[in-house]
C-alpha cells in the first residue's frame, strides 16, 4: 500500500496546475483499486454545492458542468457525516439521486470517502463498479489513506491554480492564517528558502534569454567548482573509484548532456529554474523506468545534480536582489536570523508558513513590533515571490495582488492604526493604576531586542524576564565569563535602579544553537532549561559568575531558574549559585564593589511546579509564572506546530483556574508572584491577571502602552466579578466572549480594533 501511496502522491504533486492533478489522481485510483470508475468531486463553498472536477468512467463531458448540494445525493451524504459509505446496491439507496449527465446507470457498487483538510471538507472521491458488490476492507482502507494522504496536496495544487488565476485576472486571494505579532502591513513579498526542491516552483516564462542563460551558465560553473572543491577534499581518504563519481557528475553537466538541453528550454522562452526543472524531471522519470537496476539508481545522481545547480541559481539571485522598501518577508521556517538580515527600516511584515503563532521566532517579531502572520500552512510560496500583499495580522489575514479598493480602505485603516498606538502612547509616561487607586508593576520582557527597549526604560517598573540565551543564540560558540558581565553590566546599568530579573540559559523545545545542537524525538519535553544547566555545572557557574559580578555595586538583579519540576534542582542549582558566589569572594577583588547575593527565583512552566508552591515558599524569594509554556503542556499543544496551533488557547478555562490557583496559593504562602508571558500582553489578559491577584506583569515592549491605557480606566471590583463568571465557563469561546462585551461595556471598543482584527470593517 506504501507503495501505491507514494507513486500517486509524487505523480500528483508534479502536476502544472488543478485539472491535470486531478485527472492523474482519478486514473491512477482507478488502476490502483482495479474498478471501472473513480471520480472527484469539490466543495465550491460559494454555493454550497459539489462540482465534477475530475472521472474516469463517468460521461466527460459533465466534467467541470454536474453539480450537487450539499445535502442531496450520495456524495452529499458522504460529505455530512465526514465518514465513508461502502454500498453494493448504491440505487436503491434513498438518498441516491438520478442524474442522466453523467451517464452512471450501468454502475452498481459504490465506494465514497471524504477528503477532509484542516477540519474542512474539499470535496468527496468516488469509486464505482457494474458488478453489485460491497468493496473491500483492504480497498476502502487504501481510499481513505489516499485521501487522508493527499488532502493537502490537492489543497496545494488549488491554491496554486487559485493564484496562478488571480495573476491572470488581475482579482485578490485571500489567505488564513494565526495572528503572531499584531498590525497591518502593506509591501511586496520577499521570499526566504532555506531549503529548495523542483517541487516548490511552478514554470515560468521569461523574456531576457540572455540573462536567463548566464545565470544557468554562472550556476553551472559554481556546480563544478563544488565537485572539484569535494574530490580533491576525498581524494586522500577515498580510493580512486570512489572519487571518480565526481567526474561522473561533471561529464552530466557537459553541454552533450544537461547542458544544451537546459540552454534549448531557455531559448524556448523559459525561464532558467524552470528550464532546469523540466530537463531534470523528464531525465529522472526516463531514468526510473528502466528495468536497469543501476541504471534506474540514476535517477538520483541526476536530481542531486540538478538541486545543486537550482541553489546556486536561487544564491546567485539572491545576492543581486536588495530587500525592497515594506518588505514583507516570507520563509517556510521563520527564524531569528531571517529577521536580522533585513534592515529594520525596510521590514513591514512577516508570513511564517510553517510553525506557530506562540514559537520563539515569534515572539522576537513581537518584540520589534513588526507585524506577522503564522501557519499559512499550504501557501505555495514562490507563487507570492514579489507580489504586493496586505498583511491583516490582527485578522490573521494576508491578501495577495490586492485590488485598488483594498489598498485604499487598508491604508485608511493603518493611518486609523497610528491614531490609536498615539493614543495609548500619550499615557506611557503615567502611573499604570487602576481607578481604584491599584498599582500594577507592568515589565518588559528583554534579551531578543535590547537596544529598542532602553528608550522606555525610565517609564516601565523594570525587566521581568531577561532571555539570556539570545546572547548565546548569536554566536557561533559559547560566550566567554567576561563578555557575558559586559552583556550583563549593561542591562542592569541601564535599567537601574528598577529590578531586572535573569533567566539562566534556556535553552532548547524551539530554542537551540548552532554549536550545541542536540537532536531529540520531543525537545519539548526533553533535555532543556534548567536540566541543561544542571548537567553542565562549568557552563551554569560561568553564567552565574558572570551575573554575580555585573549586579557589583548595582543591587538590581534577581535570578530566575527556567523549567524546574521538583524541589532538588532548585537545590543543586542554589548550591552552585553560592559555590559562585563565595568562590568570588576569595578570587575577585574590587575596592569599590562588593559581591552580592541576589534574590532567587523559579518559573512556573511546567504543570508539577504549580503543585510545589509551599516548598517553593520555604526555598526561593518569588516565583514567575511562563504563561505561554504553561499553556502549552496544560494543553498538551506543541505551540511551534501550526496543524494545532489553533488548539494553543491561554483562555482555556482550565488554564485561568490554574493561574488563579497559583495566585490564591502564592498570597496564602506570602510568596511574591509575577507573571511573564503572551497573556499578559493582551489587554483582555492582563484585565483577567490582575483580577486573579496578579499586581506584576511582564510583557513585550510595545505591549505596555496599551496594557497601561486599558487599566487606567478600570476598577479591579469590576474586574474581579468578571473573573469570577469566566472561570465557570466551559470554554475559551465562551470566557473570550464575556471579557470583549466587558470591554465594550466599559467603553474600551478600541481594544478590539486593535486585539482582533479590522476584516469586517471592509
Amino acid at each position: 500500500m506504501l507503495a501505491v501511496l507514494r507513486k500517486i502522491a509524487e505523480a500528483v504533486s508534479q502536476q502544472p496546475n488543478l485539472h491535470s492533478a486531478l485527472s492523474c489522481f482519478v486514473l491512477s485510483v482507478k488502476e490502483a483499486i482495479n474498478t471501472e470508475c473513480c471520480s472527484v468531486y469539490f466543495a465550491d463553498y460559494s454555493q454550497d454545492d459539489f462540482v465534477l472536477m475530475a472521472t474516469e468512467g463517468l460521461n466527460p463531458e459533465a466534467v467541470g458542468k454536474f453539480r450537487i448540494g450539499f445535502t442531496e445525493g450520495l456524495v452529499g451524504l458522504v460529505a455530512q457525516r465526514e465518514e465513508p459509505i461502502n454500498l453494493a446496491f448504491a440505487q436503491t439507496h434513498p438518498r441516491f439521486m438520478h442524474a442522466p449527465e453523467v451517464k452512471e446507470d450501468n454502475y452498481n457498487a459504490f465506494l465514497a470517502v471524504p477528503i477532509v483538510h484542516q477540519k474542512k471538507v474539499l470535496g468527496v472521491i468516488v469509486v464505482q463498479q457494474k458488478i453489485a458488490r460491497v468493496f473491500t476492507q483492504d480497498e476502502e482502507s487504501l481510499l481513505v489513506t489516499l485521501s487522508a494522504q493527499l488532502a493537502s496536496q490537492l489543497a496545494l495544487v488549488e491554491l496554486k491554480e487559485i493564484l496562478k488565476q488571480d495573476e491572470l485576472g488581475h482579482q485578490t486571494s485571500c489567505l488564513k492564517g494565526l495572528s503572531g505579532a499584531p498590525g497591518i502591513a502593506i509591501g511586496h513579498a520577499f521570499v526566504v528558502l532555506p531549503e529548495l526542491t523542483f517541487n516548490s516552483f511552478e514554470i515560468r516564462k521569461h523574456t531576457d534569454v540572455t540573462a536567463e542563460l548566464t545565470l544557468f551558465r554562472q550556476a553551472v560553473s559554481a556546480t563544478r567548482h563544488d565537485f572539484n572543491l569535494m574530490s580533491q577534499e576525498l581524494a586522500g581518504s577515498l580510493s580512486e573509484e570512489t572519487v571518480a563519481v565526481f567526474h561522473v557528475y561533471q561529464n552530466l553537466l557537459d553541454a552533450k548532456s544537461l547542458g544544451n538541453s537546459v540552454e534549448n528550454e531557455i531559448k524556448a522562452g523559459w525561464c532558467a529554474k524552470s528550464a532546469l526543472k523540466l530537463v531534470i524531471e523528464k531525465l529522472v522519470s526516463q531514468f526510473m523506468a528502466m528495468q536497469d537496476t543501476y541504471l534506474k539508481e540514476r535517477a538520483i545522481d541526476i536530481q542531486d545534480i540538478g538541486l545543486r545547480v537550482l541553489h546556486h541559481m536561487h544564491d546567485t539571485q539572491q545576492a543581486y536582489k536588495s530587500y525592497p522598501e515594506n518588505t514583507i518577508l516570507v520563509a517556510d521556517v521563520l527564524t531569528p536570523t531571517m529577521l536580522a538580515d533585513v534592515p529594520k527600516d525596510k521590514i513591514a511584515g512577516v508570513i511564517s508558513v510553517s510553525g506557530a503563532a506562540n514559537s520563539h521566532a515569534s515572539i522576537l517579531t513581537r518584540a520589534l513590533g513588526i507585524p506577522a502572520i503564522w501557519g499559512v500552512s499550504e501557501l505555495p510560496i514562490l507563487q507570492v515571490e514579489g507580489k504586493e500583499i496586505i498583511l491583516d495580522a490582527y485578522a490573521g489575514r494576508l491578501y495577495v495582488s490586492p485590488s485598488k479598493m483594498l489598498l485604499s480602505e487598508y491604508t485608511q485603516l493603518k493611518k486609523q492604526e497610528g491614531i490609536l498606538h498615539d493614543q495609548f502612547a500619550s499615557e506611557h509616561h503615567l502611573a499604570a493604576e487602576t481607578l481604584d487607586g491599584e498599582h500594577i508593576r507592568l515589565l518588559v520582557n528583554a534579551g531578543l531586542e535590547i537596544s529598542a527597549d532602553l528608550a522606555n526604560a525610565n517609564y516601565i517598573d523594570g525587566v521581568g524576564l531577561y532571555r539570556t540565551e539570545a546572547w548565546f543564540m548569536q554566536r557561533s560558540t559559547f560566550p566567554t565569563q567576561n563578555e557575558q558581565e559586559l552583556w550583563y553590566r549593561q542591562v542592569l546599568s541601564a535599567y537601574h535602579p528598577s529590578p531586572v530579573v535573569m533567566r539562566t540559559l534556556d535553552i532548547g523545545g524551539d530554542k537551540m544553537l548552532s554549536y550545541f545542537d542536540v537532536k531529540e524525538e520531543n525537545p519539548f519535553l526533553g533535555w532543556r532549561g534548567i536540566r541543561v544547566s544542571l548537567d553542565h555545572p562549568e557552563l551554569f557557574l560561568d553564567q552565574l559568575k558572570a551575573m554575580l559580578k555585573a549586579n557589583a555595586g548595582l543591587g538590581n538583579l534577581k535570578i530566575l531558574f527556567p523549567m524546574v519540576t521538583e524541589v532538588s534542582e532548585v537545590a543543586q542549582a542554589k548550591q552552585l549559585l553560592e559555590r559562585a558566589y563565595y568562590e568570588l569572594a576569595d578570587e575577585w577583588a574590587d575596592q569599590f564593589y562588593q559581591i552580592e547575593m541576589p534574590e532567587i527565583g523559579v518559573m512556573l512552566e511546567v504543570p508539577s511546579s504549580t503543585w510545589l508552591i509551599p516548598e517553593w515558599a520555604g526555598k526561593v524569594d518569588f516565583c514567575s509564572v511562563g504563561s505561554n509554556d504553561l499553556t502549552q503542556y496544560l494543553l498538551a499543544v506543541d505551540r511551534t506546530n501550526s496543524r494545532v496551533a489553533e488548539l494553543f488557547n491561554p483562555f482555556h478555562p482550565a488554564v485561568l483556574r490554574v493561574l488563579n490557583n497559583i495566585a490564591e496559593q502564592c498570597q496564602q504562602f506570602e510568596l511574591p508572584f509575577s507573571l511573564c508571558g503572551e497573556l499578559a500582553a493582551d489587554p483582555e489578559g492582563a484585565i483577567l491577571l490582575v483580577a486573579m491577584g496578579y499586581r506584576s506583569l511582564s510583557m513585550n515592549p510595545s505591549s505596555i502602552n496599551q496594557v497601561k491605557w486599558a487599566l487606567r480606566r478600570l476598577e479591579v471590583r469590576y474586574m474581579e466579578d468578571l473573573l469570577a463568571e469566566c472561570l465557570r465557563q466551559p470554554s475559551a469561546i465562551l470566557v473570550q466572549r464575556l471579557v470583549r462585551n466587558f470591554i465594550v461595556e466599559h467603553g474600551l471598543s478600541q481594544l478590539l480594533y486593535t486585539c482582533h482584527g479590522m476584516s469586517e470593517s471592509i
